[in-house]
């Protein structure tokens, strides 16, 4: 069986600093900037909708059928 490890054999004897951005850092920012920036433009698009329902057009003939049946004639 393994020994069992104290504290003072975990600890590490140099103080560790904090990693510093790099570039996937950067690419992380400019991802974060582009998804804002879609979100906004897809909400300036949606805003341009009416908020009411489409007019039902199932009973209108269609285009250039008389009477919309479509049949030999």
């Amino acid at each position: 069986m393994p020994a069992t490890r104290t504290r003072d054999r975990l600890a590490d004897p140099l103080p560790v600093s904090k990693p510093r951005s790099d570039a996937y850092t950067g690419l992380l920012a400019i991802s974060l900037i582009a998804l804002l920036t879609g979100c906004f433009f897809l909400y300036m698009d949606y805003s341009q909708y009416p908020s009411t329902a489409p007019p039902n057009t199932a009973s209108l003939p269609a285009h250039g059928q008389p009477g919309g049946a479509g049949g030999a004639g």
